[in-house]
């Protein structure tokens, strides 16, 4: 648009439902840029971003969501790592809908007094996390595996960088991270494109934004990563993270970004997966229980792959993680058949869930590489043999450096 927004359209005239997803490229990652007719870098408390995310929903007239729930919609808002995303999801009134998400993220509304009664809200919600052993696992591991980084932070700060945010600070990020050229809006069902289109034009046309600067950021610069570190929770039996860092330097060209990061998620699901030898044998072995899981997070400034669960051997469990990822080129389960299976069931799974309105926008919004998306993801998963799997595990694994967390029972 010429605000420099940039807008999704995806018409479903099958359903009955209409979905809307506003994306700001701002996480808990920036604390640290250039503001507003600043030359000089300047680092702002931690959470602010998750802040920012509460407090736009709070108006002089009230919050937000009552006007949504009085509109037949639900809405709600999530912060990342490298986003911040508000949506709403609908039968009915749906382009009052899309007036009312596009209006409330785009009237900011900070004062001293509303800041101080926020402070306490996500005071609490910080405690509810403490309170969740799963969510101190991997807080923990990220915390030792980039220390000194906003990496190491929770996304919702903690109590002393909370306290510490002032409207002042609100308004100095907003105004950097919230312009609509650092932003992008995704809306899928039932409508008319053109009408939709129409519609959506009319309301930025009606608004008027300060031309913005190029964004400067502070690049993700992390001590080396503590290689082992426990904590003692009331947890009934130990739980284990094991955590590698990506320290290779990642692909510039989208097809091969996401080629690289598919690579990679198939790398674990081959050596790992339920589908594999080797998660038989671990479970029978008593080593891991259905709490296993493990995940592939990318991002253009940081990369790592994370293995979780509960077990009675910690020890015993990271030995042969490690084993069976330094030797994985002579690993059974490590074939073209099981290759083949592998992209068959995650094509299946990419098609099932293109029923849901609410993944497509989320996935859709998270994962835009250049000029791909989310729904190229069939044709490069087509072309990605055994040998671009090897070619992207030994990138990661000959540079990867190991953290393991623990944590004990009190």
């Amino acid at each position: 648009m010429p605000n420099g927004l940039t807008v999704y359209y995806l018409p479903k005239m099958d359903y009955n439902r209409t979905y809307g997803l506003f994306t700001t490229n701002f996480g808990s990652l920036d604390t640290t840029f250039v503001p507003k007719g600043e030359t000089a870098f300047q680092t702002f408390p931690e959470g602010i971003a998750h802040f920012l995310e509460h407090k736009l929903f709070e108006k002089e007239e009230g919050d937000v969501m009552y006007k949504f729930g009085a509109l037949g919609a639900q809405t709600n808002a999530f912060t990342s790592f490298s986003r911040t995303s508000y949506l709403f999801s609908t039968r009915e009134n749906a382009y009052e809908c899309t007036e009312l998400l596009l209006d409330f993220v785009q009237t900011p509304y900070f004062t001293d007094e509303n800041v101080r009664k926020e402070q306490g809200i996500i005071q609490q919600e910080i405690q509810m996390y403490q309170d969740d052993s799963d969510w101190r696992l991997f807080a923990g591991l990220l915390e030792k595996m980039y220390p000194e980084s906003p990496l190491a932070a929770d996304i919702a700060g903690t109590k002393e960088t909370i306290n510490a945010i002032t409207a002042d600070d609100l308004y100095a990020n907003y105004e950097i991270f919230y312009h609509p050229q650092n932003m992008n809006l995704f809306l899928t069902g039932p409508f008319e494109i053109e009408e939709m289109a129409d519609f959506v034009q009319k309301n930025q046309a009606a608004k008027t934004f300060a031309e913005l600067p190029e964004i400067q950021r502070q690049e993700v610069a992390a001590a080396e990563p503590i290689s082992q570190a426990q904590l003692e929770l009331e947890v009934a039996m130990p739980k284990f993270a094991l955590g590698l860092r990506g320290e290779d330097d990642l692909p510039t060209d989208p097809q091969a970004l996401m080629t690289y990061k598919l690579a990679n998620q198939l790398f674990l699901d081959l050596l790992f997966g339920r589908t594999s030898q080797r998660y038989e044998e671990l479970y029978n072995a008593g080593l891991i229980d259905d709490s296993f899981g493990y995940s592939f997070d990318l991002d253009k400034r940081f990369h790592f792959a994370v293995f979780t669960g509960d077990t009675e051997n910690p020890k015993k469990l990271s030995e042969t993680l490690q084993e069976v990822l330094k030797s994985y080129k002579i690993d059974r389960d490590f074939s073209e058949e099981h290759l083949e299976l592998l992209k068959r069931e995650m094509l299946g799974d990419y098609y099932s869930s293109l029923n849901s309105l609410e993944y497509i926008a989320q996935q859709f919004s998270s994962e835009v590489y250049g000029d791909l998306n989310f729904f190229d993801l069939p044709e490069i998963l087509k072309k990605i043999s055994l040998t671009t799997i090897e070619k992207a595990a030994d990138q990661l694994i000959s540079d990867m450096k190991l953290v393991e967390f623990t944590i004990l029972p009190k």
